[in-house]
């Protein structure tokens, strides 16, 4: 493996755990306004992280990763 394919792969990595915390953001701002949440954990947290993790994997793989080929 060449230092190019390395350093590739960890700015892959870095952006990855980027946009999945962005997503995970995102996803609790747009819960949070459109239904009324309680303190606890429930299935609006596991609709806020799930959802905002998934966008994160998909913007990854439909935009940045599509685009290389």
């Amino acid at each position: 493996m060449s230092e190019d394919q390395v350093k590739g792969s960890v700015s892959q990595t870095v952006r990855l755990v980027v946009l999945i915390i962005a997503g995970i953001i995102v996803g609790n701002v747009v819960v949070t306004l459109l239904i009324d949440r309680d303190q606890g954990l429930g299935l609006d947290e596991l609709i806020a992280f799930g959802g905002g993790a998934a966008l994160g994997l998909l913007i990854e793989f439909l935009v940045f990763r599509r685009a290389r080929r």
